[in-house]
């Protein structure tokens, strides 16, 4: 009877904890983190296959999304092959955008970054931001080596 007692105390107990973490969670710093570890999942995943792949922004129903896709190598005239494993959900609180907006961002068996844009004078490495609703911003940088990094 006792430990009856004592599990539906415990089990207040932690229902009032859960409710009081709950306002730590910041939906920017969690589509940063998966932002970076997608990416180099999808690094990773390239050299493992010794493939080359894609990654694309894309808008599903008004909720951006990214998504991998591959081939032999990095050439733009390719067909591509949409990969249903590698897909990056984002928070309904982020918006997200990719500097440059044309930005062909492809990943070889090596794992370097291939990245072509048609913006003239762009020079730098392309950038994946993350807006929230509250007007705060990320960025997620992607090196020409193949590291990813975060601004």
């Amino acid at each position: 009877m006792e430990a009856l007692v004592v599990l539906a105390v415990l089990a207040i107990l932690s229902g009032i904890a859960v409710l009081n973490v709950r306002p730590l969670y910041d939906p920017l710093q969690d589509g940063l983190a998966r932002t970076e570890g997608y990416l180099k999942k999808v690094r990773a995943k390239a050299m493992a296959t010794t493939s080359a792949y894609r990654v694309v922004l894309v808008s599903e129903n008004g909720k951006p999304k990214l998504k991998a896709s591959y081939t032999y190598r990095c050439d733009a005239g390719l067909s591509f092959s949409n990969d249903p494993q590698l897909v990056q959900d984002f928070p309904t609180e982020v918006q997200v955008s990719v500097n440059p907006s044309d930005a062909f961002l492809c990943f070889t068996s090596r794992g370097t970054l291939v990245f072509r844009t048609n913006q003239p004078g762009f020079s730098g490495n392309p950038e994946i931001e993350l807006r929230d609703n509250r007007g705060r911003s990320s960025k997620v940088q992607l090196l020409l080596g193949g590291g990813v990094v975060r601004r």
